[in-house]
């Protein structure tokens, strides 16, 4: 018995990484913004401008964010501060509701650009019943692939 306790023992012993060593004089590596940091920026930023535009305050689900090059696209759904669904029709935008000139689904799309080290909305789209964002390249100079439209 305590020899097949010193097999199992030693075979985990074997299985397992060994902690790579310590080094306290060694440099910590730089910090890099992360991710949830650089939509956080954004959010921060687009928010208070989706949410005059709607006329309630809301808070914003990122489904889709790219950032590149000084340019960030950012695709989501207003919600209500809650989390729940935000009811159209008591919102500064019921008659484009009502009369079927949103999509029901409240899809924004936001179009931002880094100047000066700090993001700023160029332009953005709420509940679009197009692809609105497809002359952005033209308008504004944001690469297409940044938009996730194939480049021609």
């Amino acid at each position: 018995m305590r020899a097949l306790l010193v097999a199992v023992a030693l075979s985990v012993a074997a299985c397992t990484e060994p902690a790579p060593p310590s080094d306290p004089a060694a440099p910590a590596a730089p910090e890099t913004p992360s991710a949830d940091a650089a939509t956080d920026a954004l959010l921060a930023v687009l928010t208070p401008i989706v949410s005059a535009e709607i006329g309630q305050p809301i808070r914003f689900e990122p489904e889709n964010v790219t950032i590149r090059d000084g340019w960030a696209y950012v695709v989501g759904r207003p919600q209500q501060p809650d989390g729940a669904a935000i009811d159209w029709t008591t919102t500064a935008l019921a008659s484009r509701y009502e009369h079927g000139a949103m999509d029901t689904g409240g899809s924004t799309h936001v179009l931002l650009k880094q100047e000066n080290s700090a993001w700023r909305v160029v332009t953005h789209v709420i509940a679009p019943t197009d692809v609105a964002w497809l002359s952005w390249p033209a308008e504004y100079g944001v690469p297409a692939d940044v938009l996730g439209i194939p480049a021609e």
